[in-house]
């Protein structure tokens, strides 16, 4: 029985910002049949990997390759006078699904998460992404008693 090489988990760093943006436009056409601008898209990558915006991405790497990438971003709660950490643009390369990415990117998270204190972790889907919310289900997260509405101001075209 042979086994796959171990997935390292790391901190993004801007050199993946190319891997990271395709990702994301990538997940957004998968997920939602949207187009992203790729500019609008590269700067906001950008600005998370250089600093200038809080959040932290971190990227699964197997055989020397980044296969999946997660970005943090924070919710200040006053309920819980924590910080609570919300899972975004997850992407898993189509090649490595099924090889644990989410999972250690998650596990990870989640580490971090409760090492620095936080309230907990929630990440939003979209309604029709079914084999998204089986996985989250599977790691022990709950669909929660909220709905996320929003009021967006600068959609993306739909595909």
């Amino acid at each position: 029985m042979t086994t796959s090489p171990p997935l390292l988990i790391r901190p993004a760093r801007r050199a993946d910002l190319d891997v990271i943006a395709a990702g994301n436009a990538t997940m957004a056409h998968e997920t939602e049949h949207l187009r992203l601008d790729a500019a609008t898209l590269a700067a906001g990558v950008g600005a998370v990997l250089d600093g200038r915006v809080p959040g932290q991405y971190w990227v699964a790497e197997h055989e020397g390759r980044v296969v999946g990438q997660l970005l943090i971003t924070y919710e200040w709660s006053d309920w819980r006078n924590r910080q609570v950490w919300w899972i975004q643009s997850v992407h898993v390369d189509a090649s490595a699904r099924r090889l644990g990415v989410f999972r250690a990117l998650y596990a990870h998270a989640r580490q971090e998460a409760l090492a620095a204190g936080a309230g907990g972790l929630r990440l939003y889907v979209d309604d029709t992404n079914t084999r998204a919310q089986a996985v989250y289900a599977a790691l022990g997260m709950q669909g929660g008693h909220y709905r996320v509405f929003e009021d967006m101001f600068d959609e993306p075209s739909k595909i």
